[in-house]
C-alpha cells in the first residue's frame, strides 16, 4: 500500500489529465495521460503528445523512489487553460518550470509582454511598437495599487513610489536582463512615469494637467536619456541600442514628494568599444551622429567625412540602424546637452575632442620591426590640431617608449602593434574622461541646490544581465561578478519576504535551503581572488597573461573550490568559472591590459599641457571625479601604483558602494527578457527564454517559493472556490457561517497530512501540489452535481414531452371536428349571400338607368337658362361703362378749373408774405445791431441783484427776529432762576421739618426739569445766530463780489458802445456765456453748501482695470477669463483720471444736484462715470441675491433678464449720447464683476450663478446687437446731426463688445462644465462601472460565498445620484432659459466625459470584464439613453458608444472564428487594440469555457503594430476646458424694469 502522500499525488494523474516532458526544441512539450497503472510497487504512467499522436512518452518509477523523492520526479503537471494566462506565475495551481515558460509564452503570444511573478516583473522585448506608453496610460496607473491594473513597469514604478510615501524610505528598481532585452527602454520609461504622474493625493504635490507637463527638474531628467544613449549606448547583434555601461538614477524627492534633482552614477564603461567593433555591430551612436548631422562649416573645420572613411567607424561595415536618423539623433542630442545646461560653445568643444578621436583612429603606423610614424601624416596633423597638442611630441611617444628606472632613463623603439596599442590607449583615456566629465557636469546640473531639502530618493538601476559568449574577456568577467553580486542580494531579498511572511502569520515553518553563491563571490572578491591575483600581476613589470592563469591555476586548484573553479582541458590561457546561471570559460588574453587600462606618462603630460583649456579641464574634472583609489590589499606598493588603480579594483570599490545603497533600500525588480536572438518582432524562442529565466534569477524564486508554502490564499478566497465539498451547513447565509470554520471545514475531511498545510492568522499556506489536488476534488464534486442535475432535467424534459404529446393529440381532435362545422356553415351562409347578391343586383341597374336620363333633361334645362342669362348680363354690363365714363369725364373738368384757381390764389399769398416777412427781418436785425439788447441783458442781471439784496434784507429781518426771540428767553430764563432760589430757600428751610417727599419737591423737581429745557434751547438758539451771522456775512461778501462784477460789466458794454460803431456779436455772445457760467457756479456752490449738510455721501473705492479696451479678435485663445496685468494707453488715462477723482469730489456728485431737460440730465450722468460704474457694479451685478433665484421659487421674465437689459439698456445711451469709450468701460467692468462672480464660486454652489450669468450674458450679446441696430438706423437717419466718423466708432466698439462677451460666455460655460466634470469624476465610475442595478444578474468580484455571507461593499454613488445631478443642471437651464443648443452642448460635454472615463476604466480593469459585468453596464448606459432621450437630445448618446460597444463585446460569444469576424463587425467603433485588451481581460466563470490561444491570437493578428493612431485608450477630457459654439443672438425687445428689492442710487 502506498503511503497517503504519494497516493495523492498520483490520483491526480487521471486519463486526460496534462504533463510537460522535455524537448530539445521546444523546450518541454504537452502530453495528456493515455494509462495509469499503480500497485503496491510501480507506478506506470503512458502519456500522448498533443501536437504528434504518435509520439508517446512512458513514466516508470518505484513506490520507494517516490517515496525518497517525495514525489518530486514525477512528470510535471499543466495547469488548465484557465491559468495558463494569469498575470502572476504565483497564482499557478502548478508552479514549475515549464508552467512558467507556457504562461510567459501565452501571454507574449498574446501581446502581453508584461508578467508577475512574485515580487519580479518579468518583460519581454516585443521588437516592435506596442501603445502600453502612452500619457494617459501613465495617469491610469498614478494611485492605483499593484494588482489592479495589468502587469506593467508602471504597476512597479507607482510600488515604488507609493513605498516611499508610506514608509518615507528610500527605493530602488533593478531593472537587468541580457543585452537586448529592453533594459534602457524599460529604464527610460520608469523615469518618464515618475516625471510625468501626476500625484493628487499627495500633499504639497505639485500638479500636472492633462498634458502631462513637468518641471525644468523632471525635464532635465529625462534629458539625461538622449545624451546617456549617444554616449554609451552602441549597436550590438543583439540590440540596436544597447547599454555598454551599468547605470544607478537617484530620482531625489522632497518631503512634499516633488522631484528636487537626481544623481547619476556610472559602471564599467566598455572601452575597447571604440576601437574595435565586431561584424554588424557600431561604435558609439555620437560618432555617427556627429558624421551626419554637423553643418556644412563645422564639418569643414573638423575635417569630417562620411562614417566609412574613419577607422574607428567602419571596421564591422555597418553604420546606419534601420528606422533611425542620426541627423535628427544628432538634433536631439544638442537640444539634451542644452537643457542640462552645457553651451552651445562648450557643446562643440566636445564635438572637437570627438573628431580628433576618429582621426587618431585613422593615423597609419608603418614599420616591419619598428614602428615609423612619419611626421605630416594627415590625420596626425588634424587629431593634433584639434587636441591642441604639440605633433612631433605625440608622434615620438606613440613609437616609442621610455623605461625610467633609478639611476637612468631609457627610450627604446616599439614594434607596430605595440605602437597601435599606444595610440588605441590614448584615444580610449580620452574618451572615458570626457564620459565621466560628462556624467559630472549632468550631476551637477542635476543635483538639488539645496541638499537638505532631499528628504527620500527612487533608484533606477539599468545594468547589464548575465553574459554568455563564445569568447569570453574581462567584460564578461566584470559583468558576470556584478550579477552574482545581485543575484546573491536577489535571493536574500526573496528568502527576506517568504520568512517576513511566515512570521507575520504565525505559522510553523523551517529553514528554506536556496543555493547560495557566497563562495563564488568570495574567489572572485577576497584578499587572495581572481581581482587581487588579476591586480597583483598587473602591476609586475613583467606581468602576462599566462603568468596571471598560472596563478590561478596554483590558487584555486584545492577541492574547496572545485565546484566553483575549473581548468579546461585543451587550453592553459583560460580558466571556467562556475556561476550561478552557467559555466562561463573565460580567456585570459587581454586580461592584463584591460585591466591596467594605463596611458603612458608621456601622453598623459602632453595632454595635461594641451592648448585646449576644455581637454585640460576635463581631465582634472574627470581625474578629480574617480579619485586615486589605492586597494586596501596592495599597501606595500610604490606610490606611483598607489595614484593608479586598476580598472577591476575601480569595478570592484563601485559595485561594493552599490550593493551597500541597494541594501538599505527598498528593492523591486523587473527581468528583461529577449524571446529571440533575431530581434523579430513576436517570435518567441522556449530554450532561449528558458536559460534567461535561470540567468536572471526566476526559475531559482519559485523553487525558494516551492520549498516552502508556494499557494497562498485568504479564507474568504478559499471558501469562496471550495465551499461545495462540505455540506450547506458550512456556508449558508442563513446559519451565520464563519470563513475560517469552513476552510477548516474542507481542510479537516478532504487532507489529512498537516504538513501539506499551514493556517494563518489571515491566510492558508499549502504545499506545492496541494492546490491540483484540492482542483480535482472540486471538479469531481462538481461533476456529480452536474450529474445529478442532468438525470433530474432528463427525466424532467422527457415527461414534459409526453403531456406535450398527449395534449396535442387532444387538441388536434377539438380542431378537426371545429374545421367540419365551420365547413357546413360556411355553405349555406354562401347560398343565402348569392340571393341577396341577385336581389340588390338587380335593383341597382334599374335605379342606375333612370338616374341616367334624368341627369341628361336636367343638364339641357340649365345649358339653355345659361345662355339667355349671359346675354341679359352682357347688356347690363354696356349701359353701366357708358355712366361711368361720363361721370369722370366730368369730375376730372371740374377738379382741374379748381386746381388752376387755388393756385394762383396761393402764389399771391406767398409774395404777400414773403414781402412783409422782409421787412420784419430787417428791422430784427437793426435791432440786434443795436445796444439795447445788451442792456437789456445788463437789466436782467440787475434784477438779479437786487432778488439777492431782497434776500438778504429777508435774512437780516430774521435775525432781528431771532435776536428779539433770545432776549425774550433771557428774561424768562432770569424770572425761573429767581423762582428757583425762592424756592431753593424755603425748601431748606422745610427740610429739618419734613422727613418724606411732598407735592413741593414734586413741583421743584419738575421746575428743575424746565429749566435745563430751557438752558438746552438757550444754546441752541446761540448755535443758530452764530451760524446765521456767518452765513449773512458770506452772503454780504458774495453781494459786494456780485456788484462789482456788474458795475465791471457795464463799464465794458460802454466802452464796447464808444469803441465799436458795429460791434462783433460773437466776441459779445463769448463774454455773455463766460458770465453766465461764472454766475451759474456761484449759484450752484451756494445751493450746494446748503444741502450738502442733509444729504449724506455715498462711499466709493478705486478699482483697477483688468481688460484691455480692445482686445485682439484674431487670438482666439485668449479667452475672457485670462486677465492680462498690463493695460493699453486708454486704460492709463484712465487710471490717472480716477487717481484724480478724489474722495471729496465724490462726495459732492449728487443726484438732486442735477437739474434741466432730460438730455441735460442724462449728460450730467454719463459725465459721472465712476459713479455709474460702481452702481451698476454693486447693484446690478454683485448684489444679486441667488437663493431667491432657486428653484423652486417662481420668476418672471423681466426678474431673470432685468440687469442684461438694464446694462445695455445704458450702455446704448451712452454710446447715443456720445459717451462711446466710457460705455465700453462700463461694459468691460461688468463683464469683469461678472466674471469674478462665477469664478468665486465652486462645486455644485457654481451651477445657479453660472447657468444664471449663462443666460443674461447671451441676453446681453442678443441686447447689444439689437439696440446697435436700432441706434445705427436712427444715426443714418441723422436725427442728431451724427456723422460717418462717429457711427464708425461705435460700430468698432460694438464689435470689440461682441468678441468680449463671447469670449465671457465661452468661459463661463467652461467653468461651469469644469465643475460638473469635478463633481462627475467622482461618481462616474462607482455609478456606471460599478453599481448593479439589475437584479437577478448581480457580478461580485469576491464570488459566491464572500458576497453572500461576507456582504459586498456597495459602491459610493449610483445611477440616481448622476440623474440628480443631469436633472439639476437641465432643470436650472430650463428655468433661466438657456437655449436647448447651449444645454445640449453641456450636457454632450458631460456625456463625452462619462463615455471616455468609463471606457478608459473598463479596458483596464483586470479580473473584473465579465457577460453580468457587462449586463449591469449596459442597463446604466440605457438608463441615461432613456433620460437623454426624454429631454431631446437623443443625438449627445453617442459618446456614450464606444462604452456600450465594449459592453456589447463583452456579451457576445468568443469561441469561434466567426464569432471574432461578428464582434468586429457590431463593435465598428474600436479600434484593434482595444479589441484585444478587452478580450484578453475577459473574466470567465467557472461554467464557461476559457477564450482559445487560437481565438486570442486570431484577435491578436488584427493589431497592427505600426499604427500610432492604434491606441488602448481614449484620449483624456480635460477637466478645465472644453470647445464651446456660441449659438444665435435672441429675438429680444428692452424692458425698462427695476425689480423693488434692488435700490438703485442714480
Amino acid at each position: 500500500m502506498p503511503p497517503p502522500s504519494i497516493s495523492q499525488q498520483l490520483e491526480v494523474y487521471t486519463k486526460g489529465t496534462e504533463a510537460w516532458f522535455p524537448d530539445d526544441q521546444e523546450g518541454w512539450v504537452s502530453a495528456a495521460v493515455v494509462s495509469n497503472n499503480v500497485d503496491d510497487t510501480h507506478v506506470k504512467i503512458v502519456f500522448q503528445n498533443e501536437q504528434d499522436g504518435s509520439k508517446e512518452y512512458v513514466f516508470e518509477s518505484t513506490m520507494a523512489e517516490l517515496q525518497k523523492t517525495k514525489g518530486s520526479n514525477l512528470p510535471p503537471l499543466r495547469n488548465p487553460p484557465k491559468m495558463e494566462n494569469t498575470d502572476d506565475l504565483t497564482n499557478l495551481s502548478y508552479l514549475n518550470e515549464p508552467s512558467v515558460l507556457n504562461t510567459i509564452r501565452t501571454r507574449y503570444l498574446q501581446r502581453n509582454i508584461y508578467t508577475y511573478s512574485g515580487i519580479v516583473l518579468i518583460a519581454t522585448n516585443p521588437f516592435a511598437r506596442v501603445s502600453l506608453y502612452e500619457p494617459d496610460i501613465i495617469q491610469q496607473y498614478s494611485g492605483r495599487r499593484r494588482g489592479e491594473l495589468e502587469p506593467h513597469l508602471f504597476a512597479i514604478a507607482e510600488d515604488a513610489y507609493r513605498c516611499m510615501v508610506r514608509e518615507q524610505s528610500n527605493q530602488t528598481i533593478v531593472v537587468s536582463g541580457e543585452s537586448g532585452a529592453g533594459k534602457t527602454v524599460s529604464a527610460k520609461y520608469i523615469m518618464r512615469y515618475f516625471a510625468t504622474a501626476d500625484d493628487k493625493e499627495a500633499a504639497g504635490k505639485q500638479a500636472k494637467n492633462t498634458a502631462g507637463s513637468m518641471t525644468e527638474v523632471e525635464e532635465q531628467i529625462l534629458a539625461t536619456n538622449p545624451i546617456m544613449e549617444a554616449f554609451g549606448n552602441a549597436k550590438t547583434t543583439r540590440n540596436d541600442n544597447s547599454s555598454r555601461f551599468g547605470k544607478y538614477i537617484e530620482i531625489q524627492f522632497d518631503k512634499q514628494c516633488n522631484i528636487v534633482g537626481a544623481k547619476i552614477r556610472t559602471y564599467l564603461l566598455e572601452r575597447s568599444r571604440l576601437i574595435f567593433q565586431p561584424e554588424t555591430e557600431r561604435n558609439y551612436h555620437i560618432f555617427y551622429q556627429l558624421c551626419a548631422g554637423a553643418p556644412s562649416t563645422e564639418r569643414k573645420e573638423l575635417d569630417l567625412k562620411s562614417w566609412t572613411d574613419f577607422h574607428y567607424l567602419n571596421q564591422s561595415g555597418t553604420g546606419e540602424i534601420p528606422g533611425v536618423n542620426d541627423t535628427e539623433e544628432f538634433e536631439l542630442t544638442q537640444k539634451s546637452l542644452s537643457l542640462v545646461g552645457i553651451s552651445v560653445q562648450t557643446q562643440w568643444q566636445i564635438f572637437r575632442l570627438l573628431a580628433a578621436l576618429l582621426h587618431i583612429g585613422n593615423i597609419e603606423i608603418g614599420g616591419r620591426n619598428d614602428a615609423a610614424l612619419s611626421e605630416d601624416e594627415p590625420s596626425l596633423m588634424k587629431a593634433t590640431r584639434l587636441l591642441g597638442i604639440q605633433a612631433s611630441e605625440f608622434k615620438k611617444w606613440i613609437v616609442r617608449k621610455q623605461i625610467v628606472t633609478r639611476s637612468e632613463k631609457i627610450v627604446t623603439n616599439l614594434s607596430p602593434t605595440q605602437a597601435q596599442v599606444v595610440r588605441d590607449s590614448v584615444a580610449k583615456y580620452i574618451y572615458a574622461n570626457l564620459f565621466e566629465w560628462l556624467v559630472s557636469v549632468v550631476n551637477d546640473s542635476l543635483s538639488c541646490q539645496q541638499p537638505e531639502t532631499v528628504a527620500t530618493f527612487i533608484g533606477v538601476l539599468d545594468i547589464y544581465g548575465f553574459e554568455h559568449f563564445k569568447k569570453n574577456s574581462f567584460e564578461q568577467f566584470c559583468i558576470n561578478y556584478a550579477n552574482e553580486k545581485l543575484q546573491q542580494q536577489f535571493n536574500q531579498h526573496v528568502f527576506k519576504l517568504e520568512q517576513e511572511e511566515y512570521v507575520r502569520e504565525k505559522i510553523d515553518w523551517k529553514f528554506i535551503e536556496f543555493s547560495d553563491n557566497q563562495k563564488c563571490i568570495e574567489m572572485i572578491e577576497a584578499k587572495m581572488g581572481i581581482l587581487s591575483l588579476l591586480d597583483e600581476e598587473s602591476r609586475l613589470p613583467s606581468g602576462t597573461d599566462q603568468g596571471f592563469c598560472n596563478k590561478l591555476y596554483q590558487a584555486f586548484s584545492a577541492p574547496t573550490y572545485q565546484d566553483y573553479f575549473k581548468k579546461p582541458r585543451f587550453s592553459n590561457e583560460a580558466f571556467t568559472v562556475v556561476h550561478y546561471a552557467h559555466d562561463v570559460q573565460y580567456e585570459a588574453e587581454g586580461f592584463i591590459d584591460k585591466n591596467k587600462d594605463t596611458v603612458p606618462e608621456e601622453h598623459l603630460t602632453l595632454l595635461q599641457n594641451s592648448q585646449s583649456s576644455f581637454l585640460v579641464d576635463l581631465i582634472q574634472t574627470a581625474t578629480s571625479s574617480t579619485g586615486p583609489i589605492a586597494p586596501a590589499e596592495t599597501p606595500k606598493k610604490s606610490v606611483n601604483a598607489a595614484k593608479k588603480p586598476t580598472l577591476g579594483s575601480i569595478f570592484k570599490l563601485s559595485l561594493i558602494n552599490l550593493m551597500d545603497t541597494i541594501g538599505q533600500t527598498n528593492v523591486h525588480y523587473i527581468r528583461c527578457i529577449k524571446p529571440n536572438e533575431a530581434k523579430v518582432a513576436w517570435v518567441f524562442e522556449p530554450n532561449m527564454v528558458l536559460s534567461q529565466l535561470r540567468a536572471c534569477g526566476v526559475l531559482e524564486t519559485i523553487r525558494i517559493s516551492c520549498a516552502g508554502y508556494p499557494s497562498r490564499w485568504t479564507f474568504e478566497e478559499f471558501a469562496d472556490r471550495y465551499y461545495a465539498l462540505v455540506k450547506s451547513k458550512y456556508w449558508d447565509s442563513k446559519e451565520n457561517a464563519d470563513p475560517k470554520r469552513l476552510c477548516s471545514a474542507i481542510l479537516d475531511t478532504y487532507i489529512n497530512d498537516a504538513d501539506k498545510y499551514q493556517i494563518g492568522l489571515t491566510k492558508i499556506f499549502f504545499r506545492a501540489g496541494q492546490l491540483a489536488y484540492m482542483e480535482k476534488l472540486r471538479a469531481d464534486r462538481w461533476n456529480q452535481c452536474a450529474i445529478l442535475i442532468q438525470k433530474n432535467m432528463r427525466r424532467y424534459i422527457v415527461r414534459a414531452r409526453y403531456l406535450r404529446m398527449k395534449e396535442l393529440a387532444i387538441g388536434l381532435q377539438q380542431i378537426a371536428r371545429k374545421k367540419m362545422g365551420q365547413r357546413k356553415l360556411e355553405l349555406l351562409r354562401q347560398e343565402k349571400a348569392a340571393i341577396v347578391i341577385q336581389k340588390n343586383w338587380r335593383r341597382y341597374t334599374v335605379r342606375k338607368d333612370y338616374l341616367r336620363q334624368r341627369a341628361r333633361i336636367v343638364a339641357i334645362q340649365a345649358a339653355i337658362r345659361g345662355l339667355i342669362a349671359r346675354k341679359r348680363y352682357a347688356l347690363i354690363r354696356q349701359h353701366n361703362a357708358a355712366v361711368q365714363i361720363q361721370r369722370l369725364v366730368r369730375g376730372w373738368v371740374v377738379r382741374k378749373r379748381y386746381h388752376a384757381q387755388r393756385n394762383h390764389i396761393i402764389r399771391i399769398q406767398t409774395c404777400v408774405r414773403r414781402r412783409i416777412a422782409r421787412r420784419q427781418l430787417m428791422g430784427l436785425r437793426a435791432e440786434a445791431r443795436s445796444v439795447s439788447h445788451f442792456k437789456e441783458v445788463s437789466y436782467k442781471l440787475e434784477n438779479k441783484v437786487v432778488e439777492l439784496t431782497q434776500s438778504l434784507n429777508k435774512q437780516k429781518d430774521e435775525k432781528f427776529q431771532l435776536r428779539s426771540k433770545a432776549s425774550q428767553l433771557e428774561q424768562q430764563v432770569r424770572t425761573w432762576i429767581d423762582k428757583y432760589d425762592k424756592l431753593d430757600r424755603k425748601a431748606k428751610d422745610l427740610e429739618g421739618v419734613i422727613g418724606k417727599p411732598t407735592e413741593v419737591e414734586e413741583g421743584w423737581s419738575k421746575l428743575q426739569h424746565e429749566r435745563d429745557s430751557l438752558q438746552e434751547e438757550y444754546i441752541t438758539s446761540l448755535t443758530k445766530l452764530k451760524q446765521q451771522d456767518k452765513e449773512i456775512a458770506r452772503l454780504s461778501e458774495e453781494l459786494t463780489r456780485q456788484k462789482d462784477e456788474v458795475s465791471k460789466l457795464r463799464e465794458t458794454s460802454q466802452s464796447i458802445v464808444d469803441t465799436t460803431e458795429v460791434p462783433n456779436m460773437s466776441e459779445l455772445k463769448q463774454q455773455i456765456s463766460t458770465l453766465k457760467s461764472q454766475l451759474s457756479q456761484t449759484l450752484n456752490k451756494t445751493r450746494k453748501q446748503h444741502v450738502s449738510r442733509h444729504i449724506p455721501s455715498r462711499p466709493w473705492s478705486n478699482r483697477e482695470r483688468r481688460r484691455g479696451v480692445s482686445p485682439d479678435r484674431h487670438n482666439t485663445h485668449n479667452r475672457h477669463h485670462r486677465k492680462s496685468k498690463s493695460v493699453s494707453g486708454e486704460q492709463n488715462e484712465n487710471a490717472e483720471e480716477t487717481e484724480m477723482c478724489t474722495e471729496k469730489q465724490v462726495e459732492e456728485l449728487e443726484v438732486a444736484d442735477i437739474t434741466g431737460s432730460p438730455e441735460e440730465i442724462m449728460h450730467a450722468i454719463f459725465k459721472e462715470e465712476m459713479v455709474l460704474q460702481r452702481e451698476i457694479v454693486e447693484t446690478v451685478v454683485k448684489s444679486i441675491n441667488f437663493a431667491t433665484l432657486s428653484p423652486p421659487n417662481s420668476l418672471a421674465r423681466k426678474d431673470l433678464f432685468y440687469p442684461s437689459h438694464t446694462i445695455a439698456i445704458i450702455s446704448i445711451e451712452m454710446c447715443r449720447y456720445g459717451y462711446v469709450a466710457a460705455a465700453e468701460r462700463l461694459l468691460l467692468a461688468v463683464m469683469d464683476a461678472i466674471d469674478d462672480v462665477c469664478v468665486d464660486n465652486e462645486g455644485e454652489e457654481a451651477i445657479v450663478p453660472c447657468l444664471y450669468w449663462l443666460s443674461n450674458i447671451h441676453e446681453l450679446y442678443s441686447l447689444i446687437i439689437s439696440l446697435g441696430r436700432q441706434l445705427e438706423k436712427e444715426m443714418q437717419g441723422n436725427k442728431r446731426g451724427s456723422t460717418d466718423a462717429e457711427w464708425h466708432e461705435i460700430e468698432k466698439t460694438l464689435e470689440n463688445l461682441k468678441y468680449d462677451l463671447q469670449s465671457l460666455e465661452d468661459h463661463v460655460f467652461n467653468h461651469v462644465a469644469s465643475e460638473l466634470k469635478k463633481k462627475l469624476s467622482k461618481m462616474v465610475i462607482p455609478a456606471i462601472v460599478e453599481s448593479q442595478l439589475l437584479p437577478g444578474f448581480n457580478a461580485t468580484e469576491s464570488g459566491r460565498f464572500h458576497g453572500k455571507s461576507l456582504g459586498g461593499t456597495q459602491p459610493a454613488y449610483t445611477m440616481e445620484d448622476v440623474l440628480h445631478l443631469f436633472n439639476t443642471s437641465y432643470a436650472t437651464m430650463k428655468r433661466y432659459e438657456i437655449e436647448q443648443a447651449i444645454s445640449e452642448q453641456l450636457l454632450t460635454e458631460l456625456l463625452k466625459y462619462i463615455g471616455v472615463s468609463t471606457f478608459n476604466d473598463v479596458v483596464m480593469r483586470r479580473n473584473f470584464n465579465s457577460w453580468k459585468r457587462a449586463m449591469q453596464i449596459q442597463y446604466n448606459l440605457t438608463v441615461l439613453e432613456d433620460w437623454c432621450k426624454s429631454h431631446e437630445m437623443a443625438d449627445a448618446t453617442l459618446q456614450l458608444e464606444h462604452l456600450m460597444q465594449a459592453t456589447k463585446l463583452l456579451q457576445l460569444k468568443k469561441a469561434t472564428l466567426d464569432d471574432i469576424k461578428i464582434i468586429y463587425d457590431v463593435c465598428w467603433m474600436l479600434t484593434p487594440v482595444q479589441v484585444q485588451k478587452l478580450v484578453q481581460n475577459y473574466a470567465a466563470a467557472d461554467y464557461e469555457d476559457p477564450i482559445s490561444h487560437d481565438i486570442m491570437r486570431a484577435v491578436v493578428s488584427r493589431v497592427n503594430n505600426g499604427d500610432k493612431a492604434d491606441s488602448i485608450l481614449l484620449d483624456q477630457v480635460s477637466l478645465d476646458d472644453c470647445a464651446y459654439e456660441v449659438t444665435e443672438a435672441r429675438d429680444v425687445n428692452t424692458e425698462y424694469y427695476v425689480p423693488d428689492n434692488v435700490s438703485v442710487q442714480l
